[in-house]
């Protein structure tokens, strides 16, 4: 049987908050590589936007789910599960156009260790956030999302976008690594 959309979500923001904290133990110097190419950002400040992004997310995602709680009070949860497929390519880099607005974009200049923090504060948020609504209740408001022309989403759908756009910044700090790599080790024979 499938798991219902509140565990599959926590399990998701464990294992996606796992792999960010260990991008936390790569060495200095891959930490801070740029590639020579414009737009290119070094791992640390992909984290950082991670971190940014996750920020304004769960302003609107702590808003919907306190929407929702209140809805339940009169209301069932609807029966059906949410629709986490149809967040899919959000992981993946090339699935569509996704330029970070301008107040998302990392200045550089945070600290490592205050990226790591924020990061760890924000699953709690959202581990608080899923166990307030373990019955389904995150079904019971839905909020417009315009990125790749979503549209509706509910509360769990939110929180897995959260996670999901985590996730495809993982694609892109492996590709930064191994960019990296190949710059300091030269290539294979």
């Amino acid at each position: 049987m499938e798991l219902p959309a509140v565990q599959f979500v926590q399990n998701a923001l464990n294992e996606a908050f796992a792999l960010l904290d260990d991008v936390f133990e790569i060495g200095p110097g891959a930490m801070s590589f740029r590639p020579d190419y414009d737009g290119a950002w070094t791992i640390a400040e992909h984290l950082e936007h991670v971190s940014l992004v996750n920020h304004f997310l769960l302003l609107t995602i702590g808003k919907g789910c306190r929407t929702a709680l209140k809805r339940a009070q009169l209301h069932q949860p609807p029966p059906e599960e949410s629709d986490l497929a149809i967040l899919d390519p959000v992981a993946r880099p090339e699935a569509f156009e996704w330029p970070p607005p301008a107040h998302m974009i990392p200045s550089g200049m945070v600290e490592l260790s205050e990226t790591k923090s924020l990061l760890r504060q924000q699953k709690e948020r959202c581990l608080e956030l899923l166990y307030g609504m373990p019955n389904g209740e995150g079904r019971l408001y839905n909020i417009r999302m315009s990125v790749n022309n979503l549209g509706r989403l509910d509360m769990y759908q939110w929180i897995y976008f959260l996670i999901q756009h985590a996730r495809y910044h993982l694609v892109l700090i492996e590709r930064r690594k191994e960019e990296f790599r190949l710059r300091n080790q030269g290539p294979q024979i």
